[in-house]
């Protein structure tokens, strides 16, 4: 071998990894197919080319060892160094395939590809490992099995040589160094432009789903972990105008004229019994523009109750969902601070306002709460009583833990226990995936969707069967009962992860405490998740003052806004005349303009900014 040799053979392991990416590609579209091929063939098509960049920049960073290697070679010791490479290239292969075919499912699920956020969830496997069907991950480990055999063995017979002997070319080691470090450095910056490369180069399609996938899975993995491993907690990364500017937006968007707020309840300190409904989306139920038929006893209650139909949840996550519950916390695009303990105790919690009035509290839940760190912040939470799964004994679970059904019994024996005025809380589980719900499937449509739908139809047959039995209880005619979802899910009629539906949620107050003229009603007006605090304590007369994200949604001079992230940066705002959305890493681009008054677009983009702003500065002084 000569040294033209050693130049061919670093073209051809510099271009396997172009085509590796591109065959990881390919993987995740046939994966994906259905959320694809609505597409024409040529708009599929521009995915190839639109990647190309950003596979260079991907490729260049995997090349910087074996330019070296490859300069080594060129000196001494040409046939070691050389296995020393083969093994290297494995290493990249394995790791590389271990992040193309375990992110398939988490994009089925959360509509990102693997990222940091997504990694500390795996702090704990075990759970993660629950939420799959045990012939989805037998599927997954034979796809990554599969396409790790298939590259290795391609890099064996297309690029590797073995090297015997090497005539050396003293003129060749340093400008091939200098050269390949200088290709390198231009290659993963991509290009000599002032701005380095960044993953809104692939993005050219109104479809998310084509932009995601042009989006090199490395790349995006890799710098997920760059850009949170560290916090510099001296810079807000969404500082867009001073705080003092920022704030007195957000002053005046939570300004109240005055408190004319509406009683709706008969009785001046009911218990409650707060349901959180995992993953239910608003499109299950028909009063907020969703399905007839998959929660009927839902729709029942709703007839009975008081229904906020244009309610949105912060978040994507549960550990998102019970920040902006239980702190009225907004969530954040790329971070959860129920997962930092350093950060979360010193958010507020409605269980203490309700202790401070008299109220026992509990919460249970048939699942781990250490998933997401839930259980931390919610012992946080100072309840009287806080059980999960391992505290149940003698029921049938699934994957994840108890069915709701059994765990609905455990929350009527909750309250039949609780000295009076209680405030009994339970996060339900059977909508979670993977849905093993001990249940006929009644419900026939829904394509991929169906087995979430069933579980709804399951959970709403537990939420009938409870309120059944609590009507028969001494307590009944005293309580409050709350609805509302942690996040919500896809559908069959929304999958986009951006649009304020994709974040509709169901929101309900029922029971016998709501006066009789106010039973039935359909509050209109938009309401966010974090709203819930400063509502439900408003009604009770208690203070809500360190509840700053939340909103009396009963006082008539509430001002309409919902603030909600999306996990590749970004956030929608939602006002009674429109939405939009800012992609905080492309630029601050707003998109998703869907305003029925285009003079306001200036003046939403300055409101999301600054509320973004500001919750981030708060997060990060916490």
């Amino acid at each position: 071998m000569n040294w033209k040799n050693l130049v061919f053979y670093t073209l051809k392991i510099f271009f396997f990894w172009l085509v590796f990416f591109q065959a990881g590609r390919l993987v995740f579209m046939i994966y994906h197919a259905n959320k694809i091929a609505g597409n024409s063939f040529l708009e599929i098509a521009k995915i190839f080319p639109y990647s190309l960049r950003l596979d260079v920049s991907s490729a260049c960073y995997i090349m910087g060892l074996p330019i070296v290697l490859i300069f080594l070679m060129s000196l001494y010791w040409a046939k070691y160094i050389n296995i020393f490479l083969k093994y290297y290239c494995y290493l990249i292969i394995i790791c590389i395939s271990a992040i193309t075919i375990f992110e398939l499912d988490l994009y089925t699920e959360w509509g990102v590809k693997l990222n940091y956020k997504a990694i500390l969830y795996l702090e704990h496997p075990s759970e993660a490992f629950n939420t799959l069907p045990l012939s989805k991950i037998l599927m997954l480990f034979v796809l990554f099995f599969a396409f790790v055999s298939v590259s290795i063995y391609s890099f064996n017979k297309f690029v590797y040589y073995k090297i015997a002997s090497y005539k050396r070319n003293w003129l060749f080691p340093l400008p091939f160094l200098f050269l390949g470090a200088l290709g390198v450095g231009i290659g993963l910056r991509g290009g000599l432009q002032q701005i380095p490369i960044n993953q809104s180069e692939c993005y050219f399609s109104t479809n998310n789903d084509l932009n995601i996938a042009a989006t090199n899975s490395f790349w995006n993995f890799m710098n997920s972990i760059y850009q949170n491993i560290e916090i510099d907690i001296r810079h807000n990364p969404y500082t867009y105008y001073s705080d003092a500017e920022a704030q007195a937006v957000l002053k005046e968007l939570h300004a109240v004229e005055k408190d004319t707020t509406i009683h709706i309840f008969n009785v001046e300190k009911p218990n409650i019994v707060f349901v959180i409904l995992e993953s239910w989306s608003a499109d299950l139920v028909k009063y907020c523009g969703g399905d007839s038929g998959i929660a009927p006893v839902f729709e029942s209650l709703c007839d009975d109750g008081y229904l906020f139909t244009k309610c949105f949840a912060t978040g994507e996550r549960s550990d998102q969902g019970m920040a902006a519950i239980w702190s009225a916390f907004p969530s954040q695009p790329l971070h959860s601070i129920i997962s930092q303990p350093d950060k979360f105790q010193h958010l507020p919690s409605m269980v203490n306002n309700f202790k401070q009035a008299g109220y026992y509290t509990s919460y249970i839940f048939g699942g781990q709460l250490i998933y997401g760190n839930i259980k931390g912040y919610m012992m946080s939470n100072k309840f009287d009583k806080i059980r999960e799964g391992k505290d149940f004994q003698g029921y049938p679970e699934g994957r994840l833990g108890i069915h709701d059904g059994y765990m609905f019994n455990e929350l009527l024996k909750e309250c039949n226990t609780s000295k009076q005025p209680f405030f009994n809380s339970f996060f339900t589980l059977s909508t979670h995936n993977p849905y093993d719900m001990p249940c006929a499937n009644p419900i026939t449509k829904g394509g991929e969707e169906k087995p979430y739908l069933n579980s709804a139809y399951y959970t709403d047959s537990c939420i009938g069967a409870f309120i059944k039995a609590a009507k028969k209880q001494p307590w009944y005619k005293n309580t409050l009962f709350v609805f509302m979802a942690d996040h919500s899910h896809n559908t069959p009629q929304h999958t986009d992860l951006v649009p304020s539906t994709h974040h509709s949620i169901p929101f309900l107050l029922y029971g016998d405490v709501i006066k009789k003229e106010y039973r039935g009603y359909k509050h209109t007006k938009v309401a966010s998740q974090v709203d819930i605090a400063a509502t439900l304590l408003a009604q009770l007369n208690m203070k809500h003052d360190e509840f700053t994200w939340s909103k009396n949604l009963l006082n008539p001079y509430t001002k309409e806004m919902a603030y909600m992230v999306f996990s590749w940066d970004g956030d929608t705002w939602v006002r009674p005349w429109g939405e939009l959305s800012v992609h905080h890493g492309d630029g601050n681009r707003l998109f998703n303009i869907q305003v029925n008054d285009s003079s306001k677009i200036d003046q939403m983009g300055k409101e999301a900014k600054c509320y973004m702003q500001e919750v981030f500065r708060q997060y990060l002084v916490k």
